[in-house]
């Protein structure tokens, strides 16, 4: 969510930029690490894309598909997480940030090194504000599906941030065809929105002068360990409403009221974009009604249903972690670590339903941050070292998308992940903070 005004960096004199060849560049990778979307053998432990702390760094990303036979990553970059000095030869407070991009198109799954390209910004303190903006084309063809490698490094302090952007290009109707943006043009960088804050939808070839916007006030159940996830698109066959525009770039959109809004240009077809406002909060939960909903995951069933009934959540809230932790102290620190991995939750897989609500975002406030995770272009398999007896376990997704959920990663449920999931559980419910080594 973006406030105030943030130019886009000018790229005289601030940005070097390499294109290595794909051939090349694919020898030097394989003389590197031995796979990419995998921890075995590699330098990468892609276990960290879901861990805060593996970085300073915490860029954002979203793709436009802008031309027929090329796209733009934009990207945000946080100066606070920025080191600055003075060792440069004009001697003012600069940082030096370099992002690389590889472009892999997706063929049955298996991803082809088509382009890569490195950019390298030299950013000053004193031009800079909140945010640092810039934008990276690459080739993507219209009808094909990518998988961007995403590599943000700090050059002064060391350190890097890695992460992976699926693109999809298989429709003029998909949801990386529209960028939002707010009255000065400035592009949001996620789909869940502030409530009363003003919103543009650029589309590069709108097909229709009329927008359709169907809204659906409520949400997906909460995930259950044992029984496959409720699909989006039949829960959502109905609309509470529905609303036809006439479309222009600079149509100007607000969204009061929390739920789903998905935007359309032809209502035969399912594709379109999909945005959502769940309160001013989001992702923090400070409410004591959001304090009360991801208890499902350790309250026993009746316990669960009765903090529903309670009139002071709040008091309720206090007196279930009390009850499990048997000292105010240990309370506290209970409190802490779980809603901790609930926020983080819903920053990494907020989707048409907040992050935790989501099949990872289940695990992940469970579990905590994957150890070592493997990935394909469309799986993440989550390791966790749990030690002693227990050995290991593995979490596997699958994305299956939809039309209000593209990175619909579901849980792959087995009989045997059952009584690991209840040893998790049941650690929580004895009052000890559950951590895999």
């Amino acid at each position: 969510m973006e406030s105030g005004t943030v130019n886009y960096q000018s790229r005289q004199g601030l940005i070097k930029r390499i294109r290595i060849p794909v051939l090349l560049l694919g020898m030097m990778i394989l003389a590197a690490c031995s796979s990419l979307y995998t921890t075995s053998g590699s330098r990468w432990n892609l276990g960290e894309i879901y861990n805060p702390a593996s970085s300073q760094l915490h860029p954002s990303y979203r793709v436009y598909h802008h031309m027929d036979d090329r796209s733009i990553l934009l990207v945000k970059l946080f100066p606070s997480e920025l080191l600055f000095n003075q060792a440069n030869e004009s001697g003012v407070f600069m940082s030096k940030v370099s992002v690389q991009l590889q472009a892999y198109e997706i063929r049955e799954n298996n991803p082809i090194l088509v382009d890569s390209i490195t950019y390298t910004y030299d950013i000053r303190q004193e031009n800079v504000g909140r945010r640092f903006l810039t934008q990276i084309p690459f080739k993507a063809e219209t009808g094909k599906r990518y998988q961007l490698r995403v590599v943000a490094r700090d050059l002064i302090r060391k350190d890097f941030n890695l992460q992976f952007v699926d693109v999809d290009k298989t429709s003029p109707y998909s949801p990386q065809n529209f960028n939002l943006v707010n009255e000065q043009r400035i592009p949001y960088f996620n789909n869940v929105l502030l409530p009363n804050a003003v919103y543009k939808i650029e589309h590069r070839n709108p097909v229709h002068d009329t927008l359709y916007i169907h809204y659906y006030s409520s949400q997906l159940p909460i995930p259950s360990p044992v029984y496959p996830s409720v699909s989006d698109e039949s829960f959502y066959q109905k609309a509470d409403s529905v609303y036809a525009l006439p479309y222009s770039p600079n149509l100007l959109l607000s969204f009061a009221y929390e739920g789903i809004y998905h935007f359309r240009f032809d209502t035969t077809l399912s594709e379109g974009l999909t945005v959502v406002n769940f309160g001013a909060n989001f992702p923090k939960i400070k409410s004591p009604e959001e304090l009360i909903e991801p208890l499902a995951y350790i309250a026993t069933t009746v316990d669960y249903e009765q903090l529903l009934k309670e009139e002071n959540k709040k008091l309720a809230n206090d007196r279930f972690w009390l009850k499990l932790a048997e000292t105010t102290g240990r309370a506290r620190e209970l409190i802490r670590v779980y809603y901790n991995r609930v926020y983080f939750a819903n920053y990494y897989f907020s989707t048409s339903v907040p992050g935790w609500k989501t099949d990872r975002g289940m695990v992940y406030v469970i579990y905590g941050p994957p150890r070592n995770m493997e990935k394909t272009p469309t799986t993440e398999s989550w390791i966790y070292n749990i030690g002693g007896a227990s050995g290991s376990i593995t979490f596997n997704f699958r994305n299956n998308p939809t039309a209000f959920n593209p990175e619909n990663y579901q849980l792959i449920r087995s009989e045997s992940q059952n009584w690991r999931w209840k040893e998790a559980v049941e650690s929580w419910r004895s009052g000890k903070i559950f951590m895999a080594d």
